[in-house]
């Protein structure tokens, strides 16, 4: 299949289909709204109306201070809001994590880390929306931001904990002081929740649940729930020119019949899978397909329930397993991993080094199972997170594999909102699912005992040790060196949680969208680069 660089994989993150009749059509002006000549691919033609789907609702609404749902952040980030700086995108990105401007256009960090300084760009302003009403983007704007999320109780709350100061010594200068070095920090100002405010909203002027005022290239105009979002070009958006498209619509489509329908009829231009035959099939129609790194299928182990508090157990069950034939079998495409991502990281273990430590080996598998007082073996429960029909062929696997050394394994298949709430309630023996985690940091992070999504608890001072040296190394061949250490620990000693297998995504568009650039995020401004042909 062809591999054209076009859309992240994070794009499977939202949007519908009825009232969609604005968007993509196959040939004449279709949903671009405009008489102009047809222009030539490769030179952008502003106009039209860009339709992405998204798979699932909003349902705690936008808030940025307070939500922790990928799809809130896929609507909002990088489309109505921007931040310091952001990932990279465009045909000259590199793989990974490329940090660039966006609201700060330089910044300076001092030689012994604690300090970083950041240049505003003076030519932002807010959209012209009441009750800010289109004033200067100034750095009072980045202090009230961040010290709001210093206050939040949610969970990325955590990513700036070692700034302990927020200055602004002038309108176009933002300061902020640390406690102790901390490497990721630009990574995550750079992350999707890490978007700017108006001072404003932060004071409550308008709520910032259901409202949205932000500097980016769109503005949020209208959401009809469980239909669609709507969004429509900033006009004063500070890159001159962009965005290049009048209006998005995000409908909301969750079955995938339903999008390829909607993608042949021309309903939408832009929907995701998972299914490389849906995308393989569409391709053979015109559609431009994209295969894209996704998110890493997760295997939790509860320590606290016998026999799994054996570490001799949790070695058999991992071995037992044949990861290679189960990632060929059921998803097609896929990356042997350890915890690490290798699209967001040249850090992670490649296939051999993973191969080594968690080598497929069934009868070392029962020896460890009789050393550990079960020569027979055990019965257990493993929970399994819904998605999509992979993930429950993927635990069928596992239970074949495993009954074969004597662990007899009853699958109980949940949707995802009870396979949250009981894995941060460590309801489980066993659960498999899926988990939505990009950089090194925020993987490790994870495994804090006073994380809420510490499924497994656990809870290794070893662990903890390799993590805030991470933290406090600054060269980044030496940071890496560490993580390397810290996923071999994990394999080894600790065998409570792993990431055995990366899944890949599809992203199937209408040839007419041109420039949707992949990204490691949600989102990012790579919105604003987007235009249509007239073909």
């Amino acid at each position: 299949m062809k591999r054209r660089i076009l859309l992240g994989a994070a794009l499977a993150v939202s949007l519908a289909l009825t009232a969609c009749s604005g968007g993509g059509g196959g040939g004449g002006n279709g949903g671009a709204g405009t008489g102009e000549a047809k222009a030539p691919a490769g030179s952008p033609r502003p106009g039209g109306t860009l339709v992405l789907q998204s798979p699932s609702e909003i349902v705690n609404g936008i808030n940025p201070l307070e939500t922790i749902d990928p799809t809130a952040s896929s609507m909002i980030s990088g489309t109505v809001y921007s931040k310091l700086v952001d990932v990279k995108t465009g045909p000259d990105a590199k793989t990974g994590y490329e940090i660039v401007p966006d609201l700060a256009e330089s910044w300076e960090i001092s030689e012994d880390g604690k300090t970083y300084t950041f240049h505003l760009r003076k030519d932002v302003r807010w959209q012209n929306i009441p009750p800010v009403n289109g004033r200067p983007f100034t750095s009072d704007d980045v202090v009230a931001t961040f010290e709001a999320l210093k206050k939040a109780t949610q969970v990325h709350q955590w990513m700036i904990e070692p700034v302990t100061k927020i200055e602004a010594p002038d309108d176009h200068t933002v300061v902020l002081r640390l406690k102790r070095p901390y490497a990721p920090l630009l990574d995550y100002l750079a992350y999707h929740f890490m978007v700017i405010l108006p001072r404003e909203g932060v004071e409550g002027k308008f709520d910032l649940k259901t409202k949205a005022i932000g500097t980016g290239p769109f503005i949020l105009e209208s959401h009809k729930p469980e239909v669609e979002w709507v969004f429509k070009k900033n006009p004063d958006y500070f890159e001159k020119g962009k965005p290049y498209l009048d209006e998005i619509r995000r409908p909301i489509v969750q079955d995938i019949a339903a999008v390829t329908a909607a993608l042949r009829s021309g309903r939408i231009d832009v929907g995701t899978t998972s299914d490389a035959n849906v995308a393989k099939e569409l391709e053979s129609k015109g559609f431009t397909v994209t295969e894209t790194p996704g998110a890493p299928v997760s295997i939790y182990l509860n320590a606290k329930r016998k026999p799994f508090d054996d570490l001799r157990v949790r070695q058999a069950f991992v071995r037992a397993v044949d990861w290679v034939g189960m990632g060929e079998n059921i998803r097609g495409r896929y990356n042997l991993t350890s915890l690490l991502r290798p699209d967001t990281c040249s850090c992670a273990l490649t296939k051999d080094e993973v191969l080594r430590l968690r080598p497929y080996d069934p009868e070392g598998a029962k020896r460890l199972l009789a050393e550990a007082g079960y020569p027979n073996g055990f019965s257990t429960k493993m929970m399994v997170q819904k998605v999509d029909d992979e993930d429950v062929r993927e635990a069928q696997w596992m239970q074949d594999d495993l009954a074969k050394v004597g662990i007899k394994v009853e699958l109980e298949i949940v949707d995802p909102a009870t396979g949250i709430e009981r894995r941060r309630n460590h309801d489980f023996d066993v659960t498999k699912a899926l988990r939505g985690v990009h950089l090194p940091d925020q993987i490790w992070r994870d495994f804090e005992p006073d994380s809420l999504e510490n499924y497994a608890e656990i809870k290794d001072d070893v662990l903890m040790d390799l993590l805030e040296q991470s933290r406090a190394t600054l060269d980044e061949a030496k940071r890496h060196e560490i993580y390397r250490q810290m996923q071999e620990r994990m394999e080894t000693e600790i065998v409570q949680a792993l990431y055995p297998i990366q899944k890949f995504d599809y992203t199937i568009a209408n040839p007419r969208v041109q420039n949707l650039w992949p990204s490691p995020i949600y989102q990012g401004k790579r919105l604003a680069d987007v235009w249509l042909s007239d073909s």
